[in-house]
C-alpha cells in the first residue's frame, strides 16, 4: 500500500539502490538494540545524540522509550510534539499533523495515523523509503531486540535521490536517443550481460522483446536469435561461439556478418577499458544489392563500350581502304593534263576525301577513350620541331585565307622532353586549324612558354587568333561533343564538332588543362599547359 506519495520498500532494495550504507544501518541497529532502554547506557544515549541520523525507540507496549534531537529536527518537530512514554498513536499523530506521514489524498491526519498504527509490526514497514512534503527523502529501517524493543534508524537520502532522479533522467534520454536510431546498439559488460540494447537490435536478429531484458546473460540471450531458429542445433551452437568470440576479441573491431534471416549485418565494436564492449550493427542488405547493382551495368556498360569500339575500329577499317583508294587515283588525275573544268572536280574529290578521312579518325579516337582502350605513348619530344611541323601542315589553309601565320617563343630554351610527339601534334593541330577556320582576316599565332620545376618542365602553348570570337554562353559548351559553333563556317569548311572534345581529352590524359578566353568579334585564345619529364640523353 502507499501512504500519500511514499513507496514502500524492502532493505535489500533500499539498499541496492545506495542511498545508504548498508554496515552502518545494521551497526547502528545493533548498538541500538544492544542497551537495556528500561535503565539506557548514558554513553550509548551521549553517542546517539551525536548522530546525523534519526533514533527512536519503541517498547514492546507500543510506547516511546527514546529518540534523539536528530529525530525531532528530520521530521520538523518541536521538542513536546513527542516525549518519551508517548503511545504510538500520538507519536503518529503529530506526524501526520506535521504531514510527515505523506500527502494526505483526501484522509484526515487521524486517518493516516490510524492506519499506520493498525499496521504497526508488519514486514513490509522493515523498511521503506518516504517523502517529506518539505522535499526531504527519509530511508527509514525498524529492527526488534530481544526485549521486544522496535529501533528505527532515519537516514536523510535526500541528495542521494536526486541524484537518483538524475540518473533515471539521464538514462530516459539514453533510451530516448537508442530508440531513435536507425542502428541497432548494445553493451555488453565483461562476463558477458546484456546491460543495454535498443529495440532495432531485436528487429535485425528476430528476438522476442518479451523474451529478454537488460542485464541478461549473454548465452540466455543467444538462445532467442530467431534469425538461428531454424538451423540445426550444433549449427547454431557454432554461429553463437563465432559472435561471442567477435564480441570480447580485442583484435577485431569490424566484421560484415550474413545472417540466417537473409539481411547482412555491418558491426564495429568498441572494446571497452573495464574488458565489456560496445557494438553497433547496420543492415546493409539494401546497399549491397544496389552495389551489385551498379557493378553488373558497369560490367554490362563497358562490355558493350567495349563491342561498339571493335565495330568503330572494322568500320573506320573498311572505310578508310576505299577513301584511300578514291584519293590515289585523285592524286594520279592531278599528275596529268587536265582542264580547268576536270582539276577543279579533283580538287573537289580530293578536299571532300581528306575531310572524311579526319572524321573516321576524330570518332575512332573518341571511341577508344570511351572504351579506356586510348594509349599514350611516350617518346623523345623536341617541342620546336613539332610546332614547327603543325604550323607547315596548316600554314597552306591560312595562306588560302590570306592570314598571317606566326610562331612566337624562345624555343631553344626548351630542352628535350619525354612525350607523344603524335597526340601533341594532334592537339596543335586541332587548334590551329580552327583558328584559321574562324578567322576571316589579321593573323593566327602559336606563341610558346616553358618553366621548369620539381615535377618537370610545363610548356604552355598558346593559339591566338583574331576571328570572330566566342559569345560568353557559349564558352562552356565548345567542348562538348559534337557542338558546332558556327553552322554556317562548319558547312562551308567540313568538321563534326568532335576537334575540340578530342582537344579536351587529350589534355586530360596527359594530366594537364586547357583554358579559352574570347570575345566576339576581337578573336580567341587557346592556352593549353602540359608538364613533361625531360629526356635525360640519346633518342629513346
Amino acid at each position: 500500500m502507499l501512504y500519500g506519495a511514499e513507496r514502500v520498500l524492502t532493505r535489500r532494495q533500499v539498499l541496492q539502490v545506495g542511498k545508504a550504507d548498508e554496515t552502518k544501518v545494521a551497526s547502528l541497529l545493533a548498538v541500538a538494540g544492544a542497551s537495556s532502554w528500561d535503565a539506557p547506557d548514558p554513553a550509548l544515549t551521549e553517542f546517539l545524540e551525536t548522530l546525523r541520523d534519526g533514533v527512536i525507540v519503541v517498547g514492546a507496549d507500543r510506547r516511546v522509550k527514546y529518540m534523539n534531537a536528530s529525530y525531532l529536527r528530520q521530521f520538523g518537530l518541536q521538542p513536546g510534539d513527542i516525549s518519551i512514554g508517548d503511545d504510538i498513536s500520538t507519536a503518529y499523530l503529530a506526524l501526520a499533523n506535521a504531514g510527515r506521514l505523506g500527502t494526505p489524498d483526501g484522509s484526515t491526519p487521524e486517518e493516516l495515523a490510524d492506519e499506520r498504527v493498525a499496521s504497526w509490526g508488519a514486514e513490509r514497514l522493515r523498511s521503506e523509503r518516504r517523502y517529506i512534503p518539505n522535499g526531504a527523502v527519509l530511508d527509514i529501517y525498524r529492527s526488534e531486540t530481544t526485549t521486544g524493543d522496535t529501533v528505527s534508524i532515519c537516514v536523510d537520502a535526500t541528495e542521494a535521490e536526486l541524484t537518483s532522479r538524475e540518473l533515471e533522467r539521464q538514462r530516459g534520454y539514453m533510451e530516448s536517443v537508442l530508440e531513435h536510431t536507425s542502428e541497432a546498439i548494445t553493451l555488453l559488460d565483461r562476463n558477458g550481460n546484456f546491460v543495454m540494447y535498443n529495440t532495432r537490435l531485436l528487429e535485425l536478429y528476430d528476438i522476442d522483446p518479451d523474451k529478454v531484458f537488460w542485464g541478461m546473460p549473454y548465452d540466455d540471450f543467444t538462445e532467442q536469435f530467431g534469425d538461428l531458429a531454424n538451423l540445426p542445433t550444433r549449427a547454431r551452437r557454432a554461429e553463437i561461439a563465432k559472435r561471442r568470440e567477435f564480441a570480447f576479441d580485442p583484435t577485431t573491431t569490424n566484421v560484415r556478418r550474413p545472417l540466417a534471416n537473409g539481411r547482412t549485418l555491418n558491426i564495429n565494436k568498441t572494446n571497452l577499458p573495464d574488458g565489456g564492449c560496445v557494438m553497433t550493427m547496420r543492415d546493409i542488405t539494401e546497399d549491397l544489392a544496389r552495389e551489385e547493382a551498379l557493378v553488373a551495368a558497369r560490367r554490362e556498360a563497358e562490355e558493350s563500350s567495349r563491342h561498339k569500339s571493335e565495330f568503330v575500329a572494322r568500320m573506320s577499317h573498311e572505310m578508310r581502304t576505299p577513301l584511300n583508294g578514291i584519293l590515289g587515283v585523285a592524286a594520279l588525275m592531278e599528275r596529268g593534263e587536265l582542264a580547268a573544268r576536270e582539276r577543279k572536280l579533283v580538287d573537289v574529290i580530293t578536299s571532300s576525301g581528306r575531310v572524311l578521312l579526319r572524321l573516321i579518325d576524330d570518332i575512332l579516337d573518341l571511341s577508344r577513350m570511351d572504351a579506356d582502350t586510348f594509349e599514350l605513348v611516350e617518346d623523345r619530344l623536341v617541342v620546336g620541331e613539332v610546332l614547327k611541323e603543325s604550323l607547315e601542315v596548316i600554314r597552306p589553309s591560312a595562306e588560302e585565307a590570306g592570314l598571317e601565320l606566326r610562331l612566337r617563343g624562345e624555343l631553344d630554351k626548351i630542352p628535350p622532353l619525354r612525350g607523344d610527339n603524335i597526340r601533341i601534334k594532334q592537339i596543335l593541330l586541332n587548334l590551329l586549324t580552327n583558328a584559321v577556320k574562324f578567322t576571316e582576316r589579321g593573323s593566327v599565332d602559336l606563341r610558346v612558354d616553358s618553366d621548369e620545376g620539381p615535377e618537370g618542365v610545363t610548356l604552355t602553348c598558346a593559339v591566338v587568333d583574331t576571328g570572330v570570337g566566342i559569345s560568353e554562353e557559349k564558352l562552356g559548351q565548345i567542348f562538348q561533343r559534337f557542338y558546332q559553333i558556327d553552322g554556317t563556317v562548319t558547312r562551308r569548311h567540313g568538321g563534326a564538332g568532335l576537334g575540340l572534345s578530342i582537344t579536351r581529352k587529350l589534355v586530360d590524359l596527359m594530366g594537364g588543362t586547357i583554358q579559352v578566353e574570347s570575345e566576339l568579334g576581337k578573336g580567341t585564345v587557346f592556352t593549353v599547359r602540359l608538364t613533361f619529364e625531360r629526356c635525360n640523353g640519346g633518342a629513346d
